[in-house]
């Protein structure tokens, strides 16, 4: 989605951001423009969003938020879902966090819930305990992230996916790559990698995320349950 749509508009890093922090930088496909996190947290919290399919849009450091008079707050990201709600996001790290009946919680929620509530903001919470919980789908995501930056540079792609789909069938349910690979030997490799990773990106296709990713791994239609 073109950023000119969004209501929102990502804050740039700083010069001493980028020389001081832990900064990522990568193509988002779903964004159409590169990203820069801040820390392994948001990017696993990005690549999340990603590869959700009723994640419609995100934007790292949309906004600021006054906690109280004297203290205003950076929210690290905006998401609208395809069902069209907007919320807004603030990372806690493992220190910023309590452990209460049921879970985590931050140490100051009462204090932001306030401030979300005066500014007419839908507050959420990104706890970097639950995605350290998340690693081996947020891997996952990683493995499957540059086959969907290649992909938009081969014009091909789109009429390669829907030859995968024919694959498919109520007989045909799951196949791994190796096997849509074999099936479409005509076509290069990595083409077709391209092409069945964009409809994993989709969601057309799923798989069990909390497994390793594979040549072997078994796709399915729809997206699988998992984080």
């Amino acid at each position: 989605m073109s950023s000119a749509a969004l209501p929102f508009d990502p804050r740039a890093l700083t010069a001493s951001e980028l020389s001081n922090e832990d900064v990522y930088i990568t193509y988002s496909p779903k964004a159409a423009r590169a990203v820069s996190l801040v820390g392994i947290t948001r990017l696993a919290f990005f690549l999340k969003n990603e590869f959700d399919p009723a994640a419609e849009a995100v934007v790292e450091r949309p906004r600021s938020l006054e906690l109280y008079s004297g203290r205003t707050v950076e929210l690290d990201f905006w998401t609208r879902g395809t069902d069209g709600r907007e919320t807004f996001w603030a990372v806690q790290g493992i220190e910023e966090c309590e452990r209460v009946q049921g879970g985590l919680q931050a140490k100051d929620a009462t204090v932001w819930d306030q401030a979300a509530h005066r500014a007419g903001l839908s507050l959420r919470f990104v706890f970097e305990h639950d995605l350290q919980h998340r690693a081996q789908s947020i891997a996952n995501y990683l493995r499957l992230l540059p086959h969907i930056q290649a992909a938009r540079r081969r014009a091909e792609v789109p009429s390669i996916a829907g030859r995968v789909k024919e694959l498919f069938s109520p007989v045909v349910t799951s196949l791994s790559f190796q096997q849509i690979e074999g099936s479409l030997s005509q076509i290069p490799a990595d083409v077709v990698r391209m092409a069945t990773c964009t409809l994993l990106h989709e969601g057309w296709l799923g798989f069990q995320k909390e497994l390793p990713l594979s040549s072997h791994s078994r796709l399915t239609r729809g997206a699988n349950d998992g984080y």
